[in-house]
């Protein structure tokens, strides 16, 4: 199975956009892995560890801006030719403050958690719509909500109905847009420590480790999950069970 990801990956380019340490990298090595081109997007365009090359590029954009992503996937285009798979990894958390947050904070949150998606998808696609790809977009599991904010109980709830319904409206391009929901996840990078099952056991804890959603994405990433659209796939361990 891993050979046949290989092949189907192999040479793609994968763009990744809100890369961090812990997940976001992650996922980036994991498409490295497989073969492809990979852009990393981060507001800082930091490259975190990786060297440059002719198949690693890193580029500085906000992806709650439209503008700068539209010029990001003219530059990724220029540069690489083409863009195969795009995994929207943009989000954000924050403490709980009181029963109900200040419109403006909630504004902000749905701004960066449910708008930062919509625009890489709309700008992205349009790129995609000659060859078809994967979009991936990472939301959360719904058995974090308990507890936590209106805002991002919200705003991240609404990545399920729109990777749904953009699944919907781009299938007549060949492409598919899938969704990962995500529990708890270590935010270290600890991704050659634990590379490639080195985890620990579901029996022992929740906390996920960032390469357990890397692995999910790419594989929704490949033609290994041409089958699946417009889905929202949960990967937190079995909080619920």
């Amino acid at each position: 199975m891993v050979d046949l990801i290989r092949d189907s990956l192999a040479g793609k380019v994968a763009v990744i956009i809100g890369v961090g340490p812990g997940q976001g990298i992650s996922t980036v090595r994991m498409f490295i892995n497989f073969g492809a081109k990979v852009a990393v997007v981060s507001r800082s365009g930091n490259t975190f560890g990786l060297v440059e090359s002719s198949t690693i590029k890193a580029y500085k954009a906000d992806a709650t801006n439209a503008e700068e992503l539209q010029k990001l996937r003219d530059k990724i285009i220029a540069d690489y030719g083409s863009v195969d798979v795009v995994c929207n990894n943009v989000g954000v958390w924050r403490q709980p403050k009181g029963e109900f947050e200040d419109p403006a904070q909630m504004e902000e949150m749905f701004r960066i958690n449910v708008m930062s998606m919509y625009n890489s998808i709309r700008i992205f696609s349009e790129a995609m719509k000659k060859k078809g790809g994967s979009i991936v977009n990472i939301g959360a599991s719904r058995n974090l909500f308990k507890g936590n904010s209106i805002a991002y109980t919200v705003s991240k709830s609404a990545i399920e109905e729109l990777t749904r319904k953009t699944a919907e409206t781009l299938r007549k391009y060949n492409i598919r847009v899938n969704a990962v929901l995500p529990g708890g996840v270590n935010k270290d990078d600890n991704y050659y420590k634990v590379f490639p099952f080195n985890y620990t056991k579901i029996s022992e804890t929740f906390q996920l480790e960032p390469i357990e959603i890397a692995m999910v994405t790419s594989f929704l990433g490949s033609e290994m999950s041409t089958g699946i659209n417009g889905q929202s796939i949960t990967v937190d361990r079995g909080m619920s069970a």
